[in-house]
């Protein structure tokens, strides 16, 4: 065989090897779950603003009491 056959067979077979991929799969879905919650760390003041200004337009509440 040839080099080249030998490192074509390889390549066929890492790309059809799909061992490990769930465990990629979730690591990706916490990766994107870690930067959205960053994201709203960042902007939280603003995201609540936004919040609460639909609350008020939706049900006309004018303050949202957390405590009852």
């Amino acid at each position: 065989m040839s080099k080249l056959t030998i490192a074509k067979n390889f390549l066929k077979r890492l790309h059809s090897d799909e061992r490990g991929l769930e465990a990629l799969q979730v690591v990706m879905i916490l990766a994107v779950a870690a930067i959205v919650m960053m994201l709203v760390r960042s902007y939280y003041d603003t995201i609540q603003a936004w919040t609460e200004d639909l609350v008020t337009n939706i049900t006309g509440w004018t303050d949202i009491d957390s405590n009852s």
